[in-house]
């Protein structure tokens, strides 16, 4: 018991004296603080929730478009149907950086699905 105590201690005091060496860059407060991007909360809130659940959607949206692609064809409606229900869902899921909802990798804006052209 006392063995398994000590390599325990052990363990946690050398990890506990690494912290300091990892020094903070930059500001956590100020200006330059809110340029830099997402937070770790929103990062990880994306990476948790956001994109799982964005994920099946996408998938389901797919599956859904198969079904009714035919007839939107045929109604002349299968290219923008293609964009709204394939498109944009996966586009959201896959071409963001994480913890960004605003806009995409290649910086256009989220704003609908009709901005993609």
């Amino acid at each position: 018991m006392n063995k398994i105590l000590f390599v325990i201690l052990t363990i946690v005091i050398v990890f506990s004296l690494q912290c300091p060496a990892i020094g903070q860059t930059e500001p956590q407060s100020g200006p330059k603080a809110s340029q830099e991007g997402p937070s770790i909360g929103a990062k990880v809130a994306d990476v948790a929730l956001v994109r799982p659940l964005c994920l099946v959607g996408s998938t389901i949206s797919t599956a859904v478009y198969l079904v009714i692609s035919p007839f939107a064809y045929a109604m002349g409606v299968g290219e923008p149907a293609a964009r709204a229900m394939v498109e944009a869902p996966w586009r959201f899921t896959a071409f963001r950086h994480i913890g960004e909802f605003d806009h995409y990798t290649d910086e256009k804006p989220i704003t609908g699905v009709w901005e993609f052209y």
